[in-house]
């Protein structure tokens, strides 16, 4: 394989980080426009630098690639204590540091809150970066609401709804150890007054959900492919039908979805038809920092109302 040009890598790099005491991401490859590097994500998980390759590459060019990114974090006055550099080329993601150390769990900061995370043992690290202006929406309209967070993952949103002043929060994922960290995240920020943690499908569970309805705030952020239990584009539809029963005239949702086989155009068009015209578009929340794309194929999280006839 040839060499790879690092311009747009190392000139991100230089520029250094929006949020130097908070996980943000440095350098957005996979934005599509970035030329060699377009299969390369750069992410700040202070004090530690987080290098993601989505395409395979020679052990020589990684060699290369990350010696690079590690001599320039050091000239641009990142002082990272280590690098993690993960390989999601293939069937397996592999990990490996290849400089400093890195500690199994430790925790970062993001508009206030701390969240464990872990960049050495697993595929995802415990927050997802892109969705930090969602977390921000959260903080800003939780006063006083009663929150359901579904696909919660290690409850981020909860901890931020918390922490904006939600009076109780409903978290549900069906992996039960993703929501065990998700309790640590509370208790980190002494806000695990109040939280539910239900390990359950979410598509068998509306039953138990309407039950505890109507909810304040509501956020659906799921995975765009979950082995054996969601597919995006096939079980979203699903869960949308559902979400009217949920609400009262003056619910908000955050409707998220993260995958470059949907549009803007066709999510907005799967929520009119899934929910039979219900539900009002608000809002599209902007990209976080560092996270633009040309064609929009980039998270979209949209914050709908019910329509009110």
């Amino acid at each position: 394989m040839p060499k790879i040009d690092l311009t747009h890598l190392l000139a991100a790099i230089e520029k250094g980080t929006p949020f130097s005491d908070e996980v943000c991401r440095v350098y957005h490859g996979r934005g599509d426009s970035q030329g060699d590097t377009n299969f390369i994500n750069l992410d700040w998980y202070p004090p530690y630098l987080f290098l993601a390759c989505y395409n395979p590459i020679e052990d020589d060019v990684q060699t290369e690639l990350t010696h690079a990114v590690w001599q320039a974090q050091q000239q641009a006055g990142f002082n990272a204590s280590g690098l993690v550099f993960q390989y999601r080329a293939g069937r397996d993601t592999q990990v490996s540091v290849p400089f400093g150390e890195v500690p199994e769990r430790f925790e970062v900061n993001e508009l206030g809150a701390s969240y464990w995370v872990q960049l050495t043992k697993t595929q995802n690290t415990g927050i997802f970066p892109d969705m930090r202006e969602g977390r921000a929406f959260v903080k800003n309209n939780s006063k006083d609401a009663k929150v359901l967070n579904l696909f919660s993952y290690t409850c981020a949103f909860s901890v931020i709804a918390k922490l904006g002043g939600a009076h109780q929060v409903i978290n549900m994922d069906m992996n039960k150890s993703v929501l065990r960290t998700g309790a640590d995240n509370h208790r980190l920020n002494n806000v695990a007054e109040n939280i539910s943690y239900l390990p359950h499908d979410i598509l068998k569970s509306f039953g138990k959900l309407k039950k505890a309805a109507p909810f304040d705030l509501i956020v659906v952020d799921p995975p765009s492919f979950q082995k054996g239990s969601f597919v995006l584009t096939k079980d979203y539809q699903k869960i949308l039908r559902r979400l009217p029963d949920l609400c009262h005239n003056d619910t908000q949702l955050l409707l998220c979805a993260n995958s470059p086989d949907v549009s803007e155009s066709m999510f907005i068009e799967m929520i009119e038809l899934a929910t039979e015209g219900k539900l009002t578009l608000v809002e599209r929340l902007p990209a976080a920092p560092r996270f633009e794309e040309q064609d929009g194929a980039n998270l979209k999280a949209m914050v709908y109302r019910l329509s009110i006839n």
